[in-house]
């Protein structure tokens, strides 16, 4: 037994379990979270909005955690006074989630019986918030602390393409201590990347810097629009956008960061071993066969480079910044848009299909090779693909040695592989089929698999 006086976020294992079921149904939960007040006390106002909830529901997704569980953790972690055992079951009595008050009351000791009756009727006039657990009037409280929007990039349309993942500029910019550069940590072309901790989960916060034009912000509701599309291990998840103020999208933070700082061992003393590397050329092929295929027309990324490859705290990679994805394939237009170390010639003509991606592909199999970088204007022929033609050197003198000794087999048809990427655009295979780039990395991947056993 436990005293009604033990914090929530003290209690045991399994009657937190009991609870995080129960809180389940019928997602009691946001019932609960609708009537807590800040420090507990009644007079004071209510201590969530509905863009905690949104957070509380984004953080179940993304974590595949029950979002009765997080709420509980959330709520007793924080403020100056905490929840406790006792303070929960008053709650769930006069929200009349019986079971799961009847749950505490089972398990906890306290000073005098139970009077229910009392407590549905007592000062904190639950029906100020709430009908008899109506989800309507649920809704409606929550609802009303939304921030209305103050900026000219906002309208009707918008709110109702994105009302489910729209989270307060202010929110945001209390998370990241008013985007401070403390949080700083990346920079690119459309603005920069913030790390952030919301209800309980590290995320990156990319906020674009400047919007002096109408096109910029349809680059920006462009991202959004795709990236709510997909659904793919290898492609990074789009968790929540605001656009109240300045226009930002948050996703899930990639703890090792970018697949270029980690071939260049930027901020660490490991470096990615050559199976290591394989493996991960290998997903990221896998991603953007998905981008060619899943959909009746091909999404085109546009710049695919290792800076754009995050990699998770298992080094498994995932494509971000959708910005100027194109939908449709074989399609002209009037501007070269990219990273020109990574552009297929046509792409510079404004010639855009599946296989500007697969040409971007094979300069980021080519890193993964050799470990340099994608353009060094101190070398012989500054961008990686012309420098490797022009030195004319064999790949077995080309490859990282940091990241073990490689088979050489292997890395001639990482080799060769990376050529077929970069030929001009008629000799250059898919991305997917049966004679496609990701089947030949399977392929490969099969030898390494097959050599490992062996060796």
């Amino acid at each position: 037994m436990m005293l009604g006086t033990t914090e929530v976020r003290k209690m045991d294992a399994s009657l937190k379990n009991e609870l995080v079921n129960l809180l389940n149904i019928n997602d009691g939960w946001k019932s609960l979270m609708a009537t807590v007040t800040v420090d507990c006390d009644p007079n004071k106002s209510l201590k969530y909005t509905n863009d905690h909830l949104k957070l509380i529901e984004m953080a179940g997704q993304t974590q595949r955690r029950f979002c009765s569980e997080i709420f509980l953790e959330e709520w007793g972690t924080s403020g100056r006074i905490r929840p406790n055992l006792k303070i929960l079951m008053d709650l769930l009595f006069k929200l009349k989630l019986t079971r799961a008050a009847e749950c505490i009351a089972s398990k906890i000791i306290i000073d005098k019986p139970i009077d229910r009756l009392a407590i549905s009727m007592d000062f904190y006039k639950i029906d100020k918030y709430t009908d008899n657990n109506s989800s309507e009037h649920f809704k409606s409280t929550l609802f009303a602390h939304q921030i209305e929007p103050r900026s000219t990039l906002n309208d009707d349309k918008s709110s109702k393409r994105f009302g489910e993942i729209q989270l307060p500029y202010k929110y945001l910019s209390n998370a990241t201590n008013g985007f401070s550069d403390s949080c700083l940590i990346g920079t690119g072309g459309f603005g920069k990347v913030f790390k952030a901790k919301l209800t309980n989960q590290i995320v990156a916060i990319k906020r674009m810097e400047k919007i002096f034009e109408e096109k910029d912000f349809k680059q920006y509701l462009n991202e959004i629009d795709i990236v709510l599309k997909f659904k793919h291990d290898h492609l990074l998840p789009l968790l929540a956008i605001s656009y109240d103020e300045q226009p930002c999208v948050v996703y899930e933070f990639m703890e090792n960061g970018s697949l270029l700082d980690c071939i260049a061992c930027k901020n660490r003393s490991s470096i990615l071993n050559w199976k290591l590397r394989i493996k991960i050329g290998t997903d990221v092929a896998s991603g953007l066969v998905y981008l060619h295929t899943a959909f009746e027309t091909p999404f085109i990324h546009r710049d695919i480079k290792t800076a754009n490859i995050l990699l998770d705290n298992k080094f498994i990679p995932k494509i971000g910044d959708f910005g100027l994805t194109r939908l449709g394939d074989h399609t002209m237009t009037s501007i070269a848009i990219g990273t020109s170390a990574y552009m297929s010639p046509e792409a510079f003509r404004g010639d855009i299909s599946m296989k500007v991606d697969v040409f971007s592909f094979g300069v980021v199999l080519l890193e993964l090779l050799t470990g340099l970088a994608p353009y060094d204007e101190h070398r012989t022929g500054c961008d990686l693909l012309t420098h490797i033609s022009e030195i004319e050197r064999p790949i077995e003198e080309l490859l990282d040695k940091r990241a073990g000794y490689w088979n050489n087999t292997i890395a001639r048809k990482m080799d060769d592989l990376a050529t077929l990427c970069t030929a001009p655009k008629t000799q250059r295979p898919f991305m997917h089929g049966q004679e496609g780039v990701f089947e030949s990395l399977k392929n490969i991947q099969s030898e390494i698999d097959v050599y490992h056993e062996n060796s």
